[in-house]
């Protein structure tokens, strides 16, 4: 699995990464067909435990080449879109680090700044920064949670426009505080209120906090260019079957929400494969022993991420016997609702079709390799409706 080794210790890292640079690669090709000036602040830059002198196994090699490719592909497309970004630092020794790697590896078209402090202190210099006119996108990583993920802590952030987010939620350190009666006030800060996750199995408290905190995100969002949105995507530990931190996106476009889903979707696979790996290799070191069958073979084929048959009754709630359209808005409303993937909607709807139970009007007699085009008619998707039976 190419670049895995520089992660060796790290892995869950080499998953956040990954998510980043698929996501980043969309966004910043859509973004640049329509805004002239493209942002990237990384709040937490370090480089940190870098084993590449390249950093392209941190952020900041990874965001930088990110940027390059698509200013050029962007001005293949006749699109002249300028790049700038800014990484913040508070270690001074790692701060000059990051200068110096800036220094000689920014490439030509991108400007790159840094400032050295803690994140806290820095969010008006970093806001003054932004340019009014610019679309920001703010990769907030930290190593806590304190002084940060706090909302009275993001809320100068969250309040400017044409802005996205995507958050480090250390979920983990959450999960083991948020019950302790030392730790209700920052509790209520990043929820909007001390959580009572009683009696609730771990799969349900951990949707529970995280619809919460999305919630109090999204409630301190100006609806300005559009409705705050919000979706999550969990990185496990590589060898403990527990979630490590929750990467939270924040965006104001439902077209922004269908492309992050799609790229977790891709990254769910990506991560069974990686956890497998890992956990094989740190077997193997301490047995000595080789496995007889390949990391692959330790991948279930199917989870019980999600049951087909809740995904089909939720369509049939949604439907009603006057149809109407399903297009990119009405996807990410449904998306967002559920934490659902859309092949979990498509294929449910693929085999209500074949109960004679649905209905597309658009679908046509043509073979799909979907069953819903939610992006069709200019993203207003095509006409669907519920059979009587």
């Amino acid at each position: 699995m190419e670049g895995l080794a520089d992660y060796k210790g790290r892995e869950q890292a080499f998953i956040k990464h990954r998510l980043l640079e698929a996501y980043l690669k969309r966004l910043f090709m859509i973004i640049g067909q329509f805004q002239s000036s493209i942002c990237y602040v990384d709040c937490f830059a370090g480089p940190w435990k870098e084993n590449r002198e390249d950093l392209m196994d941190t952020s900041v090699g990874i965001s930088i080449k990110i940027m390059a490719d698509c200013r050029e592909g962007l001005g293949r497309m006749g699109k002249d879109v300028r790049f700038r970004a800014l990484y913040i630092e508070k270690s001074r020794r790692t701060h000059a680090k990051l200068q110096a790697f800036l220094r000689d590896n920014t490439p030509a078209g991108i400007v790159a700044d840094s400032f050295c402090g803690e994140f806290f202190d820095l969010r008006q210099q970093i806001l003054n920064w932004c340019r009014p006119d610019e679309f920001v996108f703010f990769f907030i990583d930290p190593k806590g949670w304190k002084r940060v993920v706090e909302i009275p802590t993001l809320k100068p952030l969250l309040q400017r426009p044409k802005s996205e987010f995507l958050i480090n939620f250390m979920y983990d350190f959450i999960l083991r505080t948020h019950t302790q009666k030392e730790f209700e006030e920052d509790m209520g800060a990043i929820f909007g209120e001390v959580p009572d996750t009683g009696g609730m199995l771990p799969k349900d408290r951990e949707r529970h906090l995280m619809t919460l905190y999305r919630q109090h995100l999204k409630a301190h969002m100006p609806e300005i260019g559009g409705r705050p949105r919000s979706a999550w995507f969990s990185i496990l530990d590589p060898e403990k079957d527990r979630t490590k931190y929750e990467l939270v996106y924040l965006t104001r476009s439902a077209k922004g929400i269908q492309v992050f889903m799609e790229a977790s979707e891709k990254l769910d696979l990506f991560q069974k494969n990686v956890r497998a790996r890992t956990k094989q290799e740190r077997a193997e070191e301490k047995t000595g022993q080789g496995s007889l069958f390949g990391a692959e073979a330790m991948v279930p084929e199917s989870d019980s991420r999600v049951e087909l048959e809740a995904v089909k009754d939720y369509w049939i709630k949604n439907l009603a016997a006057e149809s109407r359209c399903f297009g990119i808005v009405e996807l990410a409303d449904m998306l967002e609702e559920t934490d659902w993937f859309e092949s979990d909607l498509q294929k449910a709807f693929g085999e209500l079709l074949a109960e004679g139970k649905v209905e597309n009007l658009d679908m046509g007699p043509k073979r799909r390799s979907r069953f819903v085009h939610f992006d069709e008619n200019r993203s207003k998707g095509e006409r669907l409706r519920k059979l009587s039976t």
